[in-house]
């Protein structure tokens, strides 16, 4: 009985030494949202663009772009690979022809998203940013400053 006590406490002694311990003992966050958990069913990925961090390169996240064909929906997220899990502005949008751009932009943890319009035989401008925790905005790779981001169309 005791011996089991004690060694209960020794795992959870090593337990916490290693969740409160540095860097190296601390797992990464891994992200648990999908651009199909965010869209649903019924969505398949046309496209994707990686935004990176304009100083060092690193990816911070993806900005993905997704069809229903039978709906005839579009639907764009922007997933974070770099501070999930960590409130920092996070942006993406999709302006499909004739109809308001549809944009979700704030603090997010995870992702932002889903923005989502009719895009069936039209064509879209979608795209998105994100910023780091010191406030500086990092656009996808293929955006485009005389439209604001990639033209696709259906």
């Amino acid at each position: 009985m005791y011996r089991t006590i004690r060694r209960i406490g020794v795992v959870l002694a090593v337990a916490v030494g290693l969740v409160a311990g540095g860097g190296a003992a601390q797992a990464a966050v891994v992200n648990p949202v999908t651009p199909q958990s965010l869209c649903g069913p019924g969505y398949v990925l046309q496209d994707q663009d990686p935004i990176r961090h304009a100083r060092t390169g690193a990816r911070l996240g993806t900005v993905h772009l997704m069809y229903n064909p039978i709906v005839g929906y579009g639907c764009t997220v922007t997933v974070k690979s770099a501070y999930a899990g960590t409130l920092t502005r996070t942006q993406v949008y999709l302006a499909a022809q004739h109809l308001p751009t549809r944009v979700d932009d704030g603090d997010r943890l995870w992702a932002a998203g889903p923005a989502r319009a009719y895009v069936k035989g039209g064509c879209v401008i979608w795209g998105g940013f994100m910023a780091d925790p010191t406030g500086t905005i990092h656009h996808h790779d293929r955006a485009n400053p005389a439209i604001g981001g990639i033209g696709t169309c259906f």
